[in-house]
């Protein structure tokens, strides 16, 4: 079998790079092992703009932004669902800490900060909380998966997808071609998530393996119209009357599976958090690549041109992938230049060892 570029993994970088490429007109095949508990689809979906304890804005979201929202909404029509909404968040702080935080920003007239003074009656009646609340806006949820399992119908549909564990070990690299098994291609890209780790390729790149867990809960009278954030708890609208609860950022953890520390401690979280009622019907746990920098890597091997990656996005992914699927795209196809931050040549050192 012959393609022009050969995809591995179809999360939320795979899907945006598969995309990008077919709609540019190449022959791609993706190769991707079905796992209901990747990092993309455990993870929540959001993508907002105001990051950190500190709350700045997040590495260059005012083009981000306005980028994701053109982009999902062209897939939208490619898979005949809703994937993108508005839904903006509502921050609790809990200490005098995080509101001076919060309030610094508002004082500098940060675009995206504003203090929420409506509908206060009711969110009384749903929440503890001992500050004012801020607002915090434009923020979108992605539906991942939705988008993930309409995307690769996709591509079961046009037969460019093969479902099965990569084998690193089949795959052979020239200097202008690569074959696995009976495919031969122009390029091979990894963007397989945490498993890069593993490959030789790619193994020396400064990865950061980060833990994250959830919960699925149940809490019928809450309003979906918004977000809800109290210190490290992220409360997002999921299926219905389901809310995705989460999540933790675990650097060192003795396993990948979900913990009952975990479980027990998110669930006293909420305990004193809601005054209404919720129960958990889910709890998972994935492992998503990040980068020690919070840069992605992106781009060709600096030893060997039909290598190349589209991964570390960590948790900002649906952000990032569409605006970094599109770049490298560019890249492949006219040589265009890839930010700086993000080429994964500014590794060329450690990735010629």
């Amino acid at each position: 079998m012959q393609t022009d570029y050969l995809i591995i993994g179809q999360g939320i970088c795979g899907t945006f790079l598969s995309y990008c490429l077919l709609k540019a007109g190449e022959k791609i095949l993706v190769i991707d092992e079905s796992n209901p508990y990747s990092a993309s689809k455990a993870a929540s979906g959001l993508i907002n703009p105001v990051t950190g304890r500190r709350v700045v804005t997040t590495w260059l979201i005012d083009e981000l932004l306005p980028y994701a929202w053109k982009a999902y909404n062209e897939l939208e029509k490619e898979i005949d669902a809703v994937i993108i909404e508005e839904k903006n968040m509502l921050v609790f702080p809990t200490t005098p800490e995080m509101l001076q935080a919060y309030q610094k920003r508002i004082d500098e007239e940060n675009s995206y900060i504003h203090e929420y003074k409506n509908e206060l009656e009711k969110l009384n009646q749903h929440f503890n909380y001992p500050f004012k609340i801020i607002s915090i806006a434009p923020c979108y949820l992605i539906n991942l998966n939705l988008l993930l399992s309409k995307w690769r119908e996709k591509l079961r549909a046009k037969n460019i997808l093969l479902e099965e564990k990569f084998n690193e070990a089949a795959l052979q690299v020239f200097e202008n071609s690569i074959q696995y098994k009976n495919i031969s291609a122009k390029k091979i890209i990894y963007c397989n998530g945490i498993a890069s780790f593993e490959s030789k390729y790619w193994k020396n790149l400064p990865f950061v393996a980060n833990k994250g867990q959830v919960l699925i809960t149940n809490i019928p009278a809450l309003n979906h119209e918004y977000i809800y954030k109290f210190a490290s708890i992220t409360l997002s609208s999921w299926n219905n009357e389901q809310w995705w609860v989460g999540s933790s950022n675990e650097l060192n953890f003795e396993s990948t599976a979900p913990t009952d520390e975990f479980k027990q401690r998110t669930f006293s979280s909420l305990q004193s958090i809601l005054k209404i009622p919720f129960t958990i019907e889910e709890h998972a746990a994935s492992v998503r690549p990040a980068t020690i920098e919070r840069r992605p890597f992106v781009g060709l091997h600096p030893q060997c041109s039909s290598i190349g990656i589209l991964n570390g996005m960590g948790a900002k992914g649906c952000a990032l992938a569409p605006w970094f699927a599109e770049e490298l795209t560019q890249h492949l196809l006219q040589n265009k230049i890839i930010n700086k931050e993000a080429d994964v040549k500014r590794f060329s050192k450690v990735l010629s060892k």
